[in-house]
Formats: C-alpha cells, sequence, structure tokens
C-alpha cells in the first residue's frame, strides 16, 4: 500500500473536499483522484462518499481514516528519533488563521524562524478544514474562538486596535469600514465598531480581513477600528484619538493534544510565544 494514497485520505478527511485536499499537499486534483481511487481500489471498499456539498467518510472510511491517523503518528516519532538534534525539527507544519495574521508573521518574524530550522515546512492556510482530524500536525491562531474537540489551546497575548482614517480626510466627512463577519459565534470586534459609530455615521465597506480594511482606509473611502501593529506605522494613516487602545482582542493558539508534543510543534509553538510582541504590539 503506498503512503502517498493514505495521505491523500487523510488530507480530504480533513479538509471536507479533494480540491482543498490536493491543495493542501500541492499536487494536482487529478493526481489526487487517482491516488484515492488508487487506495480504494487496494482496500477493496468505498472510503468516501462524493456529493455536492463534499466527501463524507463511510464507515469503512472511519476505520480506515484511523488507522492511518496512527500510522502518521508513528512516521511523525520515527522522524523525530532518528533526527540529529542539531538539525532541529523536520516535516510539516499547518498554520491557520485570520489572512492578515498570517500575512503579519510572514512580514516580520517568519524568515529568521525558517533560517534557524532549515528543515521544517510551513504550510500557510487561511481556509479553516471542515473537520480536525486526530494526528495532524496543525497550529490554529483564532480570535474569539472556544477550544473544539479537547484541543490544546494557549492565549497568544492581546492585541490592540484604535481609529484610523486617511492623513489627506477630514474624519468628521468619513464613513465607516467596519468589520462584519456572518459564520462569527462571538463578533466582539463588529460589535466594538457598532459602539464606536455616532449615530448618522454610514458604514460603507464590510469585510472580514483586517487587510483589506486597512487598504480601503488609506484611500480613504472611510475610517475604522485597525489593528495597531499594521495601522501605527502607515505614514498615509492618522489616529483619531491618541492614548489607550480603542479595543483589545486575544489571540489564541489552537493545537490537538496528540500533536502538540512533537518536536516540531513544540519549535513553532515556541516562536509564535516568543514573536508575539514582534508581530502583534504597535511600534514604540
Amino acid at each position: 500500500m503506498d503512503w502517498d494514497n493514505l495521505k491523500v485520505a487523510l488530507a480530504i478527511s480533513r479538509m471536507g473536499s479533494l480540491t482543498q485536499a490536493a491543495q493542501s499537499l500541492g499536487i494536482d486534483q487529478s493526481t489526487a483522484g487517482r491516488r484515492l481511487s488508487a487506495l480504494e481500489a487496494d482496500l477493496g471498499v468505498i472510503l468516501f462518499v462524493r456529493s455536492k456539498t463534499g466527501f463524507a467518510l463511510t464507515d469503512a472510511g472511519e476505520a480506515a481514516i484511523a488507522r492511518a491517523v496512527e500510522v502518521e503518528r508513528s512516521i511523525d516519532r520515527l522522524k523525530d528519533a532518528v533526527t540529529p538534534d542539531e538539525e532541529g525539527p523536520v516535516g510539516i507544519v499547518r498554520l491557520l488563521g485570520n489572512a492578515w495574521t498570517l500575512d503579519r508573521l510572514a512580514s516580520t518574524v517568519m524568515a529568521p524562524f525558517l533560517a534557524a530550522n532549515p528543515h521544517l515546512d510551513l504550510r500557510i492556510m487561511t481556509l479553516t478544514p471542515r473537520t480536525r482530524t486526530r494526528g495532524e500536525a496543525t497550529l490554529s491562531l483564532w480570535f474569539e474562538v472556544e477550544p473544539k474537540e479537547s484541543e490544546f489551546a494557549i492565549k497568544l497575548g492581546e492585541v490592540p486596535y484604535a481609529v484610523y482614517y486617511a492623513r489627506d480626510k477630514n474624519p468628521d466627512e468619513l464613513g465607516w469600514v467596519a468589520f462584519h463577519d456572518e459564520d462569527a459565534m462571538r463578533p466582539s470586534i463588529a460589535r466594538a465598531h457598532k459602539k464606536l459609530r455616532s449615530r448618522g455615521e454610514k458604514v460603507r465597506v464590510t469585510s472580514t480581513d483586517a487587510g483589506i480594511m486597512l487598504s480601503a482606509v488609506r484611500e480613504g473611502v472611510g475610517k475604522s477600528l485597525l489593528p495597531m501593529c499594521l495601522a501605527a506605522d502607515d505614514e498615509k494613516l492618522v489616529r483619531v484619538q491618541e492614548g489607550e487602545p480603542d479595543f483589545v482582542r486575544s489571540l489564541h493558539l489552537h493545537a490537538h493534544p496528540d500533536t502538540v508534543e512533537q518536536q516540531r510543534i513544540q519549535a513553532t509553538i515556541r516562536w509564535l510565544r516568543e514573536n508575539f510582541k514582534a508581530a502583534f504590539q504597535p511600534p514604540l
């Protein structure tokens, strides 16, 4: 049995679709489909039920994936055991989160971390898998999201926000660029925007991503509550009111307890904790 074929089945069970599974593995969709068909032929069973909404595991698929996770964990432990300590962590770590938080890491503190860990591969993903399966070396960075499925979770720190507008505009004449997420379970940032708006001020644009909101504010579309780490050093932006932040959000790290002791997971957690301030606190 080909391990590459098993990896495709694992990815589909985690992502919920063949397309996203192929993307997460860095292969094309047709290759992923052939590998899944080959695996099902080897086993003599159907692992997934295909539908317009995605791939759902059959009973045989549930059993196969449970065993495949055990194989994956054994391979991970083997890699950690045989890798010399001086080489550092080895393998892939999937890092999930909001687009702007992952972009912030990439633009500030990621390069030194990867330079110091040449055998580590960070796989950045802004799409949330439909399900979390045991054994996956994944870390997630989320605001206001409760841990699920017995996840290991820690608070990385507080991210301060303040209201900004374009330097060449009058803030009193501007509407708002606001946060809005129809799927948010605890939309505290959306409530903060609403609280800061004066009566009669219109919302001109809404978005789920702070990076898009910052671009709109920079171009004079409106004023907005933005992460200070993004806006404070932008010469095109001006803060409406100096002093304490207008709002603070807690950024949490989530991991599955089955993988939290892996060398590459521990190294990535340590990097995130040690570099949180450099990435997400505003410049002095």
